[in-house]
């Protein structure tokens, strides 16, 4: 063990004073960088204070809230927000199933608009970051279905009327034998 001390005093001895200096900050950086990733995320959030006292709410029940808002929407299936806490500003998370995929753009718009006036007007938070909707899936009615392009694509294909290329064909009937019963010949008569 005292030879391990030796070479480590000799290695310090070794190194020039500006190397010792970028160690020590590379170290003190590592420091910091450890505790701001483990660092828990707030957890609650003060909505208004008043003389007598404060109101604080949990990001969980701001997610819960969040969530009904959504699934009041006759678009959304299924809501899953998630809200981060970053000083006094609320940032939104939030993935949605929708029922169909038309009318994308005024469905997410509405539930941005949505959201953030239930933060502004029912919960007196003005700090509002950006609310970012992710669509994840859409409902199982359209999938049967081939879109109109698809359909119409298809049918420029076969203009004829003739076969259909979207139905299956149906087997072809056998003709009777001249020797089966449903066939009667000469011979027989």
């Amino acid at each position: 063990m005292p030879e391990l001390i030796e070479q480590a005093n000799d290695l310090i001895e070794s190194m020039s004073p500006y190397t010792i200096i970028g160690i020590f900050v590379a170290f003190i950086l590592v420091i910091i960088g450890l505790r701001q990733t483990l660092k828990k995320p707030t957890a609650r959030l003060t909505a208004f204070s008043s003389a007598t006292g404060s109101v604080l709410v949990s990001r969980k029940a701001l997610q819960d809230l969040i969530r009904q808002a959504c699934l009041k929407d006759e678009s959304v299936e299924a809501a899953r927000p998630v809200v981060k806490i970053v000083g006094d500003q609320i940032s939104t998370n939030v993935t949605l199933r929708l029922t169909r995929p038309d009318h994308l753009r005024e469905t997410s718009e509405r539930l941005q608009t949505r959201i953030s006036e239930l933060l502004q007007k029912s919960l007196s938070f003005e700090q509002i970051g950006p609310i970012e909707i992710m669509v994840t899936s859409f409902g199982k009615s359209d999938v049967d279905e081939l879109p109109a392009t698809e359909t119409e694509t298809l049918l420029e294909l076969n203009p004829s009327g003739g076969e259909s290329i979207l139905e299956p064909k149906a087997p072809a009937l056998s003709s009777p034998k001249e020797d089966s019963p449903a066939n009667p010949t000469k011979k027989e008569q």
